[in-house]
């Protein structure tokens, strides 16, 4: 009996050949599902507890799981190749993510361990692959060199923190995350000789955006059909569907997020991460906005909520909404973000933000299905907003 001969394959360089045109395929989307399990599970915590301390706490968990998916993702942008070895390897590793998510909804508790020990094999198996992928390509072995280094101490430390007494394992968690987060900025020039491609890794984040989009359309159906399909539900869920379209149409129509993109060289790297990193606010205002959306049918008509879930529900949609307008910028150099051109254009976009921060003053004195309805009415607009012509100076860059 022979093997065939694609069962291994050597890792390889993609930016050599950009023309290549790149997709994602079925594993990575059964990858990205245990990810959007392991948010989901985070999200019940803000589900039963809707305020500002839930929503803290759950940031650098949430970060977490992120920025795991993120080095998988970027990883297999340059690297990555669809033979059997890396089939059954990232089979290990949805594993350990459904382990890790299996201990996400109380790991600042009782579960903090298990998910430090899980996070910590997770990624010192991503350490693993670069250190493959150094020996194998010797060109790009100053790249593979830096981040298994970087990423290696980040992944011993979750590791030291999984056999940490709290408090002091939060800090240890803290400092694991500055030190991932400094490894591939401190990479400097030799990140930029290694560019990511520029479909593969667009078209990840624009699939990633619109699971967790339609995550929270599930949670508002499922939450409906546990309460009843009455006039209240079915108005305040009506709702909840057009402010999660109107984040769909901002991430797909407006700010062209997961168009392609190519990595530029010098200073312009920074449109490349400003782009990259605000997808982290925008992932979070998602989440956050759905479960306040939920907290909303859940409450009825005439109910009014307390001061500090309408602030969260206001302040979790204008930071999608920002996260949004960060990622159109991303397409414009400094200059042309600073010009009265862009500037005029996009004007109404941060009054209309400011005006869904300010519907927080209103908590007080509107129940919460009037507060969703100016939220759902200025996310309209929003929309309205995007039809317009952009300026001819504008043109050659949005398009």
């Amino acid at each position: 009996m022979k093997l065939r001969r694609d069962i291994i394959k050597p890792p390889r360089l993609y930016f050599e050949d950009e023309s290549e045109e790149r997709h994602s395929n079925w594993l990575e989307l059964l990858f990205d599902l245990i990810f959007v399990a392991a948010v989901s599970l985070l999200a019940s915590n803000l589900n039963s507890n809707y305020s500002f301390t839930t929503f803290l706490q759950s940031i650098p968990l949430f970060f977490a799981i992120w920025w795991g998916w993120l080095g998988h993702t970027i990883y297999l942008s340059r690297f990555g190749v669809d033979d059997f070895m890396h089939r059954f390897y990232t089979m290990a590793q949805m594993i350990v993510v459904a382990i890790m998510a299996i201990n996400t909804k109380d790991a600042l508790g009782a579960t903090g361990p298990e998910f430090a020990i899980s996070y910590a094999i997770l990624r010192f198996m991503l350490v693993a692959e670069y250190i493959r992928a150094g020996r194998i390509v010797p060109e790009a072995r100053a790249l593979t060199h830096h981040y298994s280094i970087g990423f290696g101490i980040a992944a011993g430390l979750w590791g030291v923190s999984a056999f940490t007494p709290a408090p002091w394992r939060f800090l240890l968690w803290g400092l694991a995350i500055v030190v991932d987060l400094l490894t591939p900025l401190t990479a400097g020039k030799i990140h930029q000789q290694f560019p990511l491609h520029p479909t593969h890794l667009p078209e990840r984040f624009g699939l990633l955006t619109i699971i967790l989009i339609g995550e929270a359309v599930v949670g508002i159906v499922f939450l409906i059909g546990t309460l009843g399909l009455t006039l209240e539900t079915g108005i305040t869920g009506l709702m909840g569907f057009i402010v999660a379209f109107s984040i769909w149409w901002g991430y797909f129509e407006e700010a062209r997020g997961a168009e392609a993109r190519v990595e530029e060289k010098g200073e312009e790297i920074g449109r490349y991460q400003l782009w990259l990193y605000a997808h982290f606010p925008l992932l979070l205002g998602i989440v956050a906005t759905a479960m306040g959306v939920k907290h909303v049918i859940s409450h009825g008509l005439g109910s009014v909520l307390s001061s500090s879930e309408v602030w969260l529900l206001c302040g979790s949609l204008a930071l999608a909404l920002t996260a949004l307008s960060f990622i159109f910028l991303s397409s414009f150099n400094w200059h042309e973000c600073v010009s009265r051109v862009l500037l005029y254009f996009r004007i109404p976009y941060y009054i209309l933000i400011i005006l869904v921060i300010c519907t927080g003053f209103l908590g007080s004195i509107l129940p919460g299905s009037l507060i969703l309805g100016l939220l759902t009415l200025l996310c309209v607009v929003k929309v309205i907003l995007s039809l317009r012509e952009p300026p001819e100076e504008l043109m050659c860059d949005i398009y």
